[in-house]
């Protein structure tokens, strides 16, 4: 009886693991394409030319400068610029019906973004670049990417619910709400680049003191 009932138990605990697995695997695969960016982006960085970087300095906030020269305000405005562009690109994905594999892609995008900034910050300034992107970008930069891993999660799913309510007979949820949840979700992920927004000043003001010339 006594194994019986340890069998029971050992079973319900697998089973809750496996349906929390199946939960979480989307974020998992866009944590996956991010960190596949970021490989990608930092074996590129030999190739890619440093005028480049400074013309999408604004999506990818590398800030090659090291220097203590922006305002604090302006280091805000220019991380949640930033961090704005993807969210409202996702948001905007996450209301049509064809954008499903471009919305996936963000997440690859960010992080080859971040990953040309790690490489092409080390070919300039070598470990004083490396110390500079741990320091005053990285702390911004994973925030960001959770959040907008997150959004992409988000934006992906209401574009398969809207799909599903031209194939299925019969619709489960209310469209109303649907949308409804999901402008609110897209809220919260705006204040989320907002926070970020104020780590990534608070750390500059922080530490690029350090870096000044």
């Amino acid at each position: 009886m006594k194994r019986i009932i340890y069998s029971n138990t050992i079973g319900k605990k697998l089973h809750f693991l496996r349906w929390d697995f199946k939960r979480y695997v989307p974020l998992i695969a866009l944590t996956f394409l991010l960190f596949c960016g970021i490989v990608f982006g930092a074996v590129s960085a030999r190739n890619v030319d440093k005028r480049f970087i400074d013309e999408f300095d604004f999506i990818f906030r590398a800030n090659y400068d090291i220097k203590a020269s922006q305002g604090l305000l302006s280091v805000f405005v220019a991380s949640l610029a930033s961090s704005g562009i993807f969210l409202a690109v996702l948001f905007l994905f996450g209301l049509s019906l064809w954008t499903l594999p471009f919305t996936v892609m963000i997440p690859f995008c960010k992080g080859y973004g971040y990953g040309l900034c790690v490489g092409l910050l080390y070919q300039l300034y070598g470990m004083n670049g490396i110390l500079y992107n741990i320091l005053i970008v990285l702390p911004g930069v994973f925030v960001t990417s959770a959040i907008l891993i997150k959004a992409s999660e988000t934006a992906a799913k209401n574009t398969c619910k809207m799909i599903l309510c031209f194939v299925r007979s019969a619709v489960r949820d209310d469209p109303h709400l649907q949308m409804k949840r999901y402008f609110l979700n897209m809220l919260w992920l705006l204040g989320g680049c907002i926070a970020a927004a104020v780590l990534d000043m608070l750390f500059s003001l922080l530490f690029s003191w350090i870096f000044a010339l």
